[in-house]
């Protein structure tokens, strides 16, 4: 019936199936397949094999009539996981099957499958990232001059606007952009070392075939073994979580303001999207529910990763063989929070009449700062602070205007008049920089592309 992962009920909660396409067990096989036969190629041009068999080998890969269930099968009962498939592309070969496999060791095959096959899922990942910035910043054009309430500490800081608050996840996912890229580049380099990591069984022509393997896949050659080191691979699931960990805090962030106690933004709702199974009135977030525990599982594997690097001698299957498990989830498990990222943002709706409607449920309490500042000039920083610690206070605790607080005060109208008090006060004047930090982001970003 299969796991939650992909059982036919909640297989579109949780992942994708554009990345499970990728990792699926035909795309596995083929992976496996594409690998020895540009083996046998790579030893073609070399001398080392005949380039009819060579040929031979690379035909019978094509072929989608492969039995995998009896492959997987073959597995359970043999416990070697690569035998039952060489010996099916063996039989497939005809006579050039003697040199399937040739001078290669098991991990030579899967670790470059395994390449292959996050070459395809980055395919994926990286416009979809690009995407999302692409969003971002055509909301920022059309709603970004919105100023609302900005936030620290759980509690209402300083007016910002929306803009700014978009910027600042503009600015992070253009980073792990960087990261995504730096990280195809690690990780696309090649395995062909044999059993020790030596070349042994290929001689004196183990690095001409290395090359010729590592070109006809379009992959970088080595300076020697990474059997044992698995850096490159775990480098890439951590960013891959530490991008989770930037989508989930989008999410959230969303879902945070969509409460009826705020009300900013929302994620997209349909007409007949049902909320609660209990209370007909509620419009859930679960776009962002589920995005957010995706995320937080993906986040989860990062320090498992990490452990299978520690590996005994020059190999060892206890810690690689945990990849196979890992890898796959990660990446499907992320793309399905990527994908709902990506819809959230997409069909983002935004209040900007709620914002203002926030920006003054303090009673004036978001503007002190501004206030306070515009009294130092007058009386110095810290009486200036001490004057405004109290007034808002007090404007919290009355439930007055802290206008109105700030006239009754002879020290506040010896300093500012009234005219300027007002202006003080207004939260839309206490912007700062926001819109042109925004600006620059934007720019860099347009720039860039």
């Amino acid at each position: 019936m299969g796991t939650s992962l992909d059982c036919q009920i909640l297989r579109n909660v949780f992942g994708s199936e554009r990345m499970r396409h990728v990792f699926d067990t035909r795309q596995l096989l083929q992976g496996w397949f594409e690998v020895w036969a540009s083996l046998a190629e790579a030893e073609a041009d070399v001398g080392l094999i005949p380039r009819e068999a060579a040929s031979r080998i690379r035909h019978a890969t094509r072929s989608d009539e492969f039995d995998v269930e009896r492959i997987g099968e073959e597995v359970r009962t043999g416990r070697h996981f690569l035998m039952p498939a060489i010996n099916a592309l063996t039989a497939a070969s005809g006579d050039a099957g003697r040199y399937v496999h040739w001078g290669a060791t098991t991990q030579d095959i899967t670790d470059t499958g395994m390449v292959l096959q996050l070459r395809n899922a980055l395919d994926i990942v990286e416009p979809s990232l690009q995407r999302l910035i692409t969003i971002l910043a055509g909301h920022v054009e059309s709603s970004g001059h919105h100023p609302m309430a900005g936030r620290t500490h759980w509690q209402h800081a300083v007016p910002i606007t929306l803009g700014f608050k978009f910027a600042l996840w503009i600015d992070e996912l253009a980073r792990h952009e960087a990261r995504i890229r730096h990280c195809r580049e690690l990780i696309s380099v090649a395995e062909l070392h044999g059993a020790g990591g030596t070349l042994a069984s290929l001689g004196a022509d183990g690095l001409r075939v290395r090359a010729a393997f590592c070109k006809r896949l379009g992959l970088a050659e080595p300076d020697i073994a990474w059997h044992g080191s698995r850096d490159r691979l775990t480098e890439l699931v951590s960013t891959i979580g530490m991008i989770a960990a930037t989508l989930e805090k989008i999410c959230l962030e969303v879902g945070r303001l969509s409460g009826n106690d705020i009300g900013e933004l929302h994620e997209p709702r349909r007409k007949r999207q049902v909320g609660s199974s209990t209370m007909p009135q509620k419009h859930n977030p679960i776009l962002c529910e589920r995005s957010v525990a995706g995320c937080r599982i993906v986040r989860g594997m990062v320090p498992v990763m990490q452990g299978l690097m520690v590996g005994c001698h020059e190999r060892d299957l206890a810690s690689v063989s945990g990849e196979w498990l890992l890898i796959p989830q990660c990446l499907i498990t992320f793309d399905g929070s990527l994908q709902y990222t990506e819809t959230i943002l997409a069909g983002l709706q935004i209040f900007p009449d709620k914002m203002l409607e926030n920006l003054q449920i303090t009673g004036g309490g978001i503007v002190s700062e501004a206030v306070m500042f515009g009294l130092a000039a007058q009386m110095g920083r810290t009486q200036a602070h001490d004057v405004m610690v109290e007034v808002a206070r007090a404007a919290s605790e009355q439930k007055r205007p802290l206008l109105e607080l700030l006239l009754e005060r002879e020290d506040v109208t010896a300093a500012l008049t009234r005219e300027e008090l007002l202006a003080l006060v207004k939260p839309e004047n206490h912007l700062g920089l926001a819109r042109e930090l925004t600006d620059a982001v934007i720019s860099r970003r347009a720039d860039a592309g």
